[in-house]
């Protein structure tokens, strides 16, 4: 047997016998050590039902002095005789909407420091959660969509000791139960399906209505956990499953965290998503958020299929992100928390114009941008290069939403980014960088006619920069509606045959690597050759005759 299973059934012997002794041997005796002044009277007047009880006090411990009693000296009591009276509840903490409801049939909204008395209900609705302390400072926290019943809240006088037992009806809810302090303490959930009885721990709860079935997940100590009149102990890290009418299931291993690396630095953007390594047997995971790294109480949460979710919008603020796998039982796993540093407002406009990476032909562009509703102005940047070390422009005091970029040098390539600022200084995330270029504009591609040897009819015009093509046409009609030809050149010149009798145009533009088009040419006219057939001759002396 290996040197973890021994100790596990130590640990499991170990409670049990503390169990059986406390329940049985000393389950009605509280131990009370005497201080320096004390005596069986006040005494008995301070922690008993009746003052008394110091005669039976003194006979009982065998007392020969009751007025005298040497500090240190270690009293039996009948937990019997101990004064028990009721003491409320009290919420110390809420997010959301929640109601109190009295047994007489009344409710009340509940708010921070609302007491709960026996028998009272709280109800908890959507995206809510609240924080319980009872008298001995345990702690339990309410989930959204939850039901709990108080059944019993009592103290035994000033001994420390408080008996508290809830029924959770419906929905989630975990505890952080302060240790017991004598036979008298008791910390009990009761579930449709299950008791757990605990001193001094830390655990969750939940109850399915529609299965009829209870899950206990233990992350601290140990825990008792009964149905159909059996009971099993479950240890820290495990957890166990219940039926209504059936005996928990053996205790299942609990998943581990989240192997998420911490998040460095705040956190500048709206909805910046969480992602962490997927967990093996986990069918989906559990985001948590809260302003407290005690979880008292939720802003946010969240189910995810996806080892992955995006955070809500919430205020800028410190908050932490409890993450956690579920199995196939719907048992949850064990906490990942990670603090998170939000500092994404007032959010920077978005930039709508000119596209980023846009190349302009010849003319500055007008930078345009949303309007923030949380900024009162913009300070605006723009450098010639993307680290922004060589700034041209920074300005603070820019309103409105757009800006005119005449007074740049062209052409160039500029990159700029903004940022909102509010009317009290507040400074936002700096915004998206983006670039814009301008580019000459490409020069007229002016064509020379000539003819060449062969009889045909040569275009050509100036070279221009490496990476251009040239576009060419040719029409019978000055629109270029009618054309003949209509062709890419990756060469600066175009040969062709004349043609008798009709004129045509021809017109060249540069295209560059890009895409742009420059300007046509001049449109040049390129006349037909001269008809010399003897019936063209005769037509033209009778008309020369009759000038």
């Amino acid at each position: 047997m290996t040197l973890m299973k021994i100790s596990w059934l130590l640990s499991i012997c170990l409670f049990i016998n503390s169990f059986f002794y406390i329940n049985i041997s000393h389950a009605q005796e509280w131990i009370y050590t005497t201080v320096a002044g004390d005596n069986l009277w006040n005494i008995s007047k301070q922690h008993l039902d009746n003052a008394t009880r110091f005669k039976q006090l003194q006979q009982l411990n065998n007392i020969e002095n009751p007025r005298q009693i040497k500090p240190g000296t270690r009293l039996r009591v009948p937990l019997k005789w101990i004064r028990s009276n009721p003491v409320p509840a009290r919420i110390s903490s809420h997010q959301g909407k929640a109601h109190l409801l009295h047994p007489d049939g009344t409710t009340e909204i509940i708010g921070d420091q609302t007491l709960i008395q026996l028998g009272d209900q709280i109800r908890t609705h959507d995206d809510s959660s609240l924080t319980i302390r009872f008298a001995d400072n345990s702690l339990l926290t309410l989930y959204s969509n939850s039901l709990i019943r108080f059944d019993h809240l009592s103290a035994h006088g000033s001994t420390g000791m408080v008996d508290s037992r809830l029924h959770l009806l419906k929905g989630r809810m975990d505890t952080r139960v302060t240790p017991a302090v004598g036979p008298g303490s008791r910390f009990q959930i009761q579930t449709p399906s299950a008791i757990s009885a605990v001193r001094g721990t830390e655990y969750r709860a939940a109850v399915n209505e529609q299965q009829q079935l209870s899950n206990i997940e233990v992350l601290h100590g140990s825990v008792a956990v009964s149905g159909a009149s059996k009971q099993r102990l479950i240890m820290a890290g495990y957890g166990t499953q219940i039926t209504q009418g059936e005996a928990p299931i053996p205790a299942k291993k609990l998943l581990p965290p989240p192997a998420m690396k911490p998040i460095q630095g705040p956190i500048h953007s709206i909805n910046q998503m969480l992602s962490w390594p997927s967990i093996k047997g986990a069918r989906e995971y559990r985001i948590e958020v809260s302003t407290e790294p005690q979880f008292n109480t939720l802003v946010w949460q969240q189910i995810s299929t996806y080892s992955r979710v995006p955070l809500p919008d919430l205020p800028d603020g410190q908050y932490y992100a409890r993450i956690r796998g579920v199995d196939q039982l719907g048992l949850e796993g064990e906490n990942h928390v990670t603090a998170l540093d939000l500092d994404a407002r007032p959010q920077p406009p978005i930039q709508l114009s000119p596209a980023d990476n846009k190349s302009i032909r010849g003319t500055a562009p007008q930078l345009q941008w949303t309007e923030s509703e949380e900024a009162d102005y913009y300070r605006l940047e723009i450098a010639t290069d993307s680290a922004f070390q060589s700034l041209i422009l920074d300005r603070d005091d820019i309103q409105g939403s757009r800006f005119d970029t005449s007074a740049l040098p062209l052409p160039g390539h500029y990159f700029w980014r903004l940022t909102s600022i509010t009317s009290e200084g507040e400074i936002g995330p700096v915004g998206m960088q983006r670039n814009w270029q301008v580019k000459p504009i490409p020069k007229q591609a002016d064509t020379a006619m000539s003819a060449v040897e062969n009889g045909q009819l040569s275009a050509s015009w100036p070279a221009g920069s490496p990476g251009q093509t040239y576009q060419i046409q040719l029409a019978y009609d000055a629109k270029f509606t009618e054309l003949e030809t209509d062709q890419t050149l990756a060469e600066p010149g175009f040969s062709f045959a004349p043609i008798k009798g009709r004129i045509r145009y021809l017109r060249v533009r540069t295209i560059e690597p890009d895409g742009y088009e420059g300007p046509w040419g001049t449109v040049q006219k390129v006349m037909p050759i001269p008809d010399y057939t003897p019936l063209t001759i005769l037509g033209a002396a009778v008309l020369l005759l009759l000038l």
